[in-house]
């Protein structure tokens, strides 16, 4: 699974012209995986970077956090899991929506980046580090009221049987956000290459795997974000 987001992080490219950036946000990465015709799966965004790549200020302008989680309208006592939490950027902003009496799971499969969860957990207070893998997340039963993946879906490396993993948790009303670099998009910052994927993919693994889409959001420049509800 994810490593968080920006496993798909941007290329290089030397005198682009396309941006006035010198140098941009992420580093280049190859993709490793065709699971079929046209469709990446995208390495692990390696921990070491997650300083410089992660948690900017320059990430903060172009993802807009704090609307992604607005968008969700999560509620005090409600309890979240953040599926590829990386370093924890989104942690904050779900930890402040869901309250003292609500729980965020910030679930992670790269041992790298487990003590920058434990860090951020331990001065929000009703954080949850859950150690995953590939195929499970090991979150609870019924229990999540939503699931999050931002910039991670890519990495998925089963991602119709990983989506009927998280279905199998779900309880009524349960809710399914993926955000990730779309394919189609050419807004800033750009997709990197591989570490994209088509909105219809996307949308037509969820229903293979039992989920419907609800709601989409067109807010973020170079990204899909796609709530889905159990079918």
């Amino acid at each position: 699974m994810p490593s968080c987001f920006f496993s798909g992080c941007l290329l290089l490219v030397a005198g682009c012209n396309l941006h006035k950036t010198s140098v941009h946000p992420y580093p280049a990465q190859t993709p490793s995986t065709v699971i079929y015709p046209h469709r990446w799966v995208a390495p692990l965004f390696d921990p070491e970077m997650a300083a410089s790549t992660l948690d900017t200020h320059e990430r903060d302008r172009w993802q807009q956090p704090g609307r992604i989680v607005a968008s969700l309208h999560l509620k005090p006592g409600n309890v979240v899991a953040d599926v590829g939490a990386g370093s924890g950027y989104l942690m904050p902003y779900l930890s402040h929506a869901v309250g003292p009496h609500g729980i965020v799971y910030a679930e992670e499969i790269q041992k790298g980046f487990l003590p920058m969860l434990h860090r951020r957990a331990r001065a929000l207070g009703n954080v949850r580090i859950v150690e995953g893998t590939a195929s499970d997340p090991h979150l609870p039963a019924h229990m999540v009221d939503c699931f999050v993946l931002l910039t991670v879906y890519h990495e998925v490396q089963q991602p119709i049987g990983f989506l009927k993993t998280l279905r199998a948790l779900t309880k009524p009303g349960t809710q399914l956000a993926i955000i990730d670099f779309d394919k189609q998009r050419k807004g800033y910052p750009p997709a990197p290459y591989g570490h994209e994927v088509a909105t219809d993919a996307v949308i037509a693994e969820a229903r293979a795997a039992g989920w419907t889409l609800s709601t989409r959001y067109e807010f973020i420049p170079s990204q899909f974000f796609l709530v889905f509800r159990p079918s």
